[in-house]
């Protein structure tokens, strides 16, 4: 039997880029990448749609400024107990599976807590919302490296972009059904209805992931907790702090601090949030031009300068801007600290990700709002917000004791050589 030279292989490989089977392949890879979609648009268009009806269901329930903080401390139980019922369950239920029944439950609960009128019930909504939201937030991550893997270039960037495009779509909805006397619940049925529609259709389209294990539990939870894991979810647990730090402190900043006013408050979380969002679509592009774990480098570093400068200037300008270009530096955190969770040796990729929600957690639900905040009593917020700047840093010089193996799903091509 003749033996094929490179010259014959580069011709089938190039005829078979037109082949049906090659086409069928490319088809299901972009409605799995478009399913996957979805999920990151269910996960976020609630979180925006509920930030716009806030202010009518505080009154709605009558719940002054400490009741309010209480209702969205005590969520936090549900964050832990979702948290740690998933963790148990990655790697061992399929994926898929927990995506969809994760993002039905979200819709479900979102649009029966707009039904309440007491604060009782809106505090027992949150709590569920955020334990529902756990039985989706590791299997989504996983199925979002299980395409990237189908596609072998990076694409994580680009789920986060729709997460984003989630959140301002949901907040621009909830403020023009506001603005046209349009029910809190009316506005949440819809929604849930329409997406829950789009999951139904698209279901079928999620790709299908080897991640189940087999072993114990206790073994399957030892795995995770390696050397090689701690530098990866301290980055995740860094990269929590920053997110919530400037969700809750970004507007607070520029309009009280600084005295430009509410409007220019809000304007400025609104033009820093659309900056990061926009920013992820170039995301993987310049992951794949010159590496995932340079590219977090580079960009904390720019993110930290610019946002540090900006705050040694005491103007509402300069505030704005250091916030957008804070978004911007740490847009790429996200997706690269997955991307490298879900690649380690010995974890499967929910297994992973599993790790990076743990470190998340603790820095965006508790650490964020308890530092900042006692920190801006004894210096001021300015000072305080300081923190930030650090937390940054850090995760730069974390990302360069990361090591990721580049043959599991969902590895980029440069691997570990970055």
């Amino acid at each position: 039997m003749p033996e094929t030279g490179p010259q014959d292989t580069d011709a089938a490989n190039y005829a078979d880029v037109g082949s049906p089977r090659r086409t069928d392949e490319q088809r299901g890879n972009r409605r799995a990448r478009l399913a996957v979609a979805l999920l990151f648009v269910i996960m976020s268009m609630p979180i925006g749609g509920w930030a716009a009806r806030v202010p009518e269901v505080r009154l709605q329930v009558g719940a002054d400024d400490a009741l309010w903080g209480l209702a969205n401390t005590v969520p936090s139980i549900g964050n832990i107990i979702g948290l740690g019922t998933i963790v148990l369950l990655a790697g061992r239920v399929s994926n898929r599976l927990l995506a969809v029944i994760g993002s039905l439950l979200v819709l479900l609960t979102v649009s029966l807590m707009s039904l309440s009128t007491s604060f009782a019930a809106v505090v027992l909504g949150l709590t569920t919302w955020a334990l529902v939201a756990h039985i989706m937030d590791i299997p989504m991550g996983a199925l979002a490296l299980e395409v990237q893997r189908r596609y072998g270039r990076p694409v994580m960037g680009s789920f986060d972009a729709c997460f984003g495009a989630g959140t301002l779509i949901g907040g621009a909805t909830g403020t023009l059904a506001a603005a046209l006397g349009v029910r809190v619940w009316v506005q949440f049925a819809v929604m849930s209805g329409l997406l829950g529609l789009c999951m139904a259709a698209t279901a079928s389209w999620l790709p299908k992931d080897g991640d189940r294990r087999s072993g114990s539990l206790r073994m399957s939870l030892r795995r995770r907790f390696t050397r090689r894991m701690w530098p990866i979810t301290a980055m995740a647990f860094l990269s929590g702090y920053v997110s919530e730090s400037t969700i809750l402190w970004n507007a607070i900043y520029v309009s009280d601090t600084m005295g430009a006013g509410s409007v220019a408050g809000g304007f400025s979380y609104t033009i820093a949030a659309t900056a990061g969002t926009v920013t992820l679509l170039a995301v993987d592009r310049a992951t794949a031009r010159i590496g995932l774990l340079r590219t977090v480098r580079l960009s904390t570093l720019f993110a930290a300068m610019a946002f540090g400068v900006c705050l040694l200037i005491s103007s509402p300008v300069a505030a704005i801007v250091g916030f957008v270009l804070l978004a911007i530096g740490m847009a790429c955190v996200n997706p690269s600290v997955y991307t490298v969770a879900g690649n380690q040796q010995g974890l499967s990729p929910s297994e992973g990700v599993s790790m990076v929600e743990i470190g998340q957690m603790p820095g965006a639900a508790i650490v964020a709002p308890a530092l900042i905040g006692t920190l801006s009593g004894l210096i001021g917020l300015r000072f305080a917000l300081a923190s930030i700047v650090i937390a940054v840093l850090l995760i730069g010089v974390l990302s360069r004791r990361v090591r990721y193996t580049d043959s599991k799903p969902g590895s980029l091509p440069s691997g570990r050589s970055d």
